[in-house]
This record gives C-alpha cells, sequence and structure tokens, in this order.
C-alpha cells in the first residue's frame, strides 16, 4: 500500500471484538456508532517489524498525521475495557 511508516492505525484484538459484542448485546449501544480499538494505535513500520517484514523509512511528513485513529471515549463511556491492551501483549502472550 506503499503507506507512510510513521502512519498510525487503531487496532483490536478479536478477543475485544467479541468483549464489545457482548457489550452491545446489553442494549447499551442501541442506535449509536461506537469505535473500538485497544489502548495503543501502532505505526505502520511498528506492524512490519511485529509481523517480521521489513518496510522502507521516510524523512517526508505525514499529510494527515490523525488519520487511522479511533476516537474510543464512546466505547469506554458505555463500559468497554479491552482484555488485551495492546498489540505488544498480544504478542507477548502468544495471542497474535
Amino acid at each position: 500500500m506503499k503507506w507512510h511508516p510513521a502512519r498510525k492505525l487503531s487496532v483490536i484484538h478479536h478477543t475485544d471484538i467479541a468483549t464489545a459484542f457482548e457489550l452491545a448485546l446489553t442494549g447499551v449501544m442501541d442506535g449509536r456508532i461506537v469505535n473500538i480499538a485497544d489502548e495503543a494505535p501502532l505505526t505502520i513500520y511498528e506492524i512490519a517489524q511485529i509481523v517480521g517484514s521489513t518496510y522502507e523509512s521516510s524523512a517526508e511528513p505525514l499529510t494527515n498525521p490523525w488519520m487511522g485513529h479511533m476516537d474510543v471515549t464512546l466505547a469506554r463511556s458505555l463500559g468497554f475495557q479491552p482484555k488485551v491492551l495492546t498489540v505488544y501483549q498480544a504478542f507477548r502472550e502468544g495471542k497474535l
């Protein structure tokens, strides 16, 4: 995709997708669009490192540094709390 290596993306572990579904089934999310994500967006460069790939560096500035970030304030206020806080936790625990 040739994305800038410093571009960050909000991510979530599949375990926490299930957690969000369980919360949604209580009705607390009815009629709302709710973003869910873990605690730490990752750069494209970090994602490449985690999966054992290389990614070309760049000195170019990011055109939109917030693109790819999710605002999860609403999810947290409704009671969503990820069990797998970061991709690094998932990696350490063998959950990737």
